[in-house]
């Protein structure tokens, strides 16, 4: 490996860190479901993920080979999986509290034909007044 190979290594290795420590922080964060402190690293999330593709790419570019890189980032693809499992789960929590905060209540009621012959709700003041057919 050349020397400027071996800089862009360097390079990677300290993006990689600080993104790791990013993950790690949101990590956290999930865990304790903290969604205002996700919403506050994003930005910084996104900076660094960028920073270490440029830094991947200018380290390809030197002459730099995959397996180099390889063990060293190993944990860093545990922590991207862990990461990526805390945000589904905490997606799909949000998602089932939003249905339950939006479900009308009114839906899950009977249904029927009114004596218009039109799709209404059916409910228990307005069954005693309702003539019906099939007495």
């Amino acid at each position: 490996m050349n020397t400027e190979a071996e800089k862009m290594l360097a390079d990677v290795l300290h993006a990689v860190a600080r993104l790791m420590k990013t993950l790690e922080d949101e990590n956290a964060a999930l865990r304790a479901g903290c969604p205002g402190k996700v919403i506050e690293i994003l930005p910084r999330k996104t900076k660094e993920i960028e920073e270490v593709d440029q830094h991947l790419k200018h380290f390809g570019e030197a002459g730099g080979s995959k397996q180099q890189i390889e063990e060293v980032l190993s944990p860093f693809g545990k922590l991207i999986k862990e990461n990526q499992s805390l945000l589904e789960c905490s997606v799909e929590a949000q998602t089932q509290f939003i249905q339950l905060v939006f479900s009308n209540a009114e839906d899950e009621g009977p249904k029927g034909y009114s004596a218009t012959g039109r799709y209404a709700m059916t409910s228990a003041q307005g069954e005693a007044l309702t003539l019906r057919s099939d007495i």
